[in-house]
């Protein structure tokens, strides 16, 4: 009898949630595959996510992903953006090489990077990366960062989306934790020992290409480069297909 499908993880990005992945989550499904994506502690309206970090967007993930670890079952886990720091992060102790030595069955066989936070230095924060202050789409505001209304203007430079996803953007885009942004990370893109795979998304304004190559060279990754801006699985169904393919594959091997 054939193993059956790794499950894969999608951690989703800040301000965002995992409806805005739908064109990913959806074909993979279709494709037989168990896809988890819940949503970060990290992101949300209230103050319940005040003082959230990866660390919680971590026991989250393993709430949903270790009891089908515990049945044997593999995982892909793909980061987009900040959920890359997520996704190193979740492989701590959780790798199939790390659970056959403690006699546990399955684990994490290989990890994603979508144009994604693949940090490679211990103690660094995102928000040192981008040079200690906020950029002009995103404010303080108490303890959360909140979107402007540049995040979704044509002067963001980063629109290649659609206008009508655009709007249904505008709408649903929530806030992010300040912790989260500001927490220094503890298990880097360097720590993780399972294969690694960078999408490198080469129109991307927010994350730019130099970055995520410097990046994804620092972590040993495979790249893979895809001419798309930061959100490839909403500029179209042909991008996302893109990102699918790259799923596929390293799921299969």
């Amino acid at each position: 009898m054939a193993s059956p499908k790794p499950v894969i993880v999608i951690i989703h990005g800040a301000f965002f949630s995992p409806m805005h992945y739908r064109g990913l989550i959806d074909p993979l499904r279709a494709q037989g595959y168990v896809v988890i994506s819940p949503p970060m502690p990290t992101t949300g309206l209230d103050d319940i996510v005040a003082g959230k970090t990866y660390v919680d967007d971590v026991k989250r993930l393993q709430e949903f992903l270790i009891p089908y670890l515990d049945e044997g079952r593999e995982a892909v886990v793909l980061g987009h953006s900040q959920g890359g720091i997520a996704a190193s992060a979740l492989t701590e102790g959780q790798t199939v090489g790390d659970r056959k030595a403690k006699g546990l069955k399955g684990g994490i066989k290989a990890v994603i990077y979508l144009t994604a936070l693949a940090i490679p230095v211990k103690g660094a924060t995102l928000m040192g990366l981008l040079g200690g202050t906020p950029p002009p789409i995103y404010r303080a505001e108490g303890p959360f960062y909140v979107l402007t209304e540049l995040a979704l203007s044509p002067q963001s430079g980063d629109l290649r989306i659609p206008e009508d996803v655009q709007l249904g953007l505008s709408k649903s885009l929530v806030h992010q934790s300040k912790a989260s942004l500001e927490a220094p990370v503890q298990f880097t893109a360097v720590d993780v020992t399972v294969p690694k795979t960078y999408i490198i998304c080469s129109e991307d304004p927010s994350l730019p290409p130099t970055l995520q190559e410097t990046m994804a060279q620092a972590a040993g990754c495979k790249v893979v480069k895809i001419e798309a801006g930061h959100f490839p699985f909403l500029e179209s169904a042909e991008k996302a297909k893109e990102v699918i393919d790259v799923i596929v594959e390293v799921a299969g091997h």
